[in-house]
């Protein structure tokens, strides 16, 4: 996704008045400081720059949630990252 694939939506988004979290790892740009002046732009305007497992973490709240946990992990495992080199070792047991 590039900065106007972002930028306009998310701005559009929040003068509707909803709330946008923008998972930074998750998009791109034509080059590193328009994805950089991208993000502060809808940063300025009220978005909430986030990370994809921050996210996921944030939707899952609690592992008391137990009937989502298994679909939580398999998310973490299916994207890689340390979080899911750790879940996928932890399934083996």
């Amino acid at each position: 996704m590039d900065e106007a694939c972002l930028t306009f939506p998310a701005l559009d988004t929040l003068k509707e008045g909803y709330e946008v979290y923008v998972p930074v790892d998750a998009v791109g740009g034509t080059s590193l400081a328009a994805h950089d002046a991208a993000l502060r732009r809808v940063e300025q305007a009220g978005a909430k720059l986030i990370s994809v497992p921050q996210l996921f973490c944030e939707l899952q709240r609690d592992w008391k949630r137990s009937e989502t946990v298994p679909a939580f992990m398999n998310l973490f495992i299916e994207t890689g990252g340390t979080a899911g080199i750790q879940f996928s070792y932890d399934k083996q047991d």
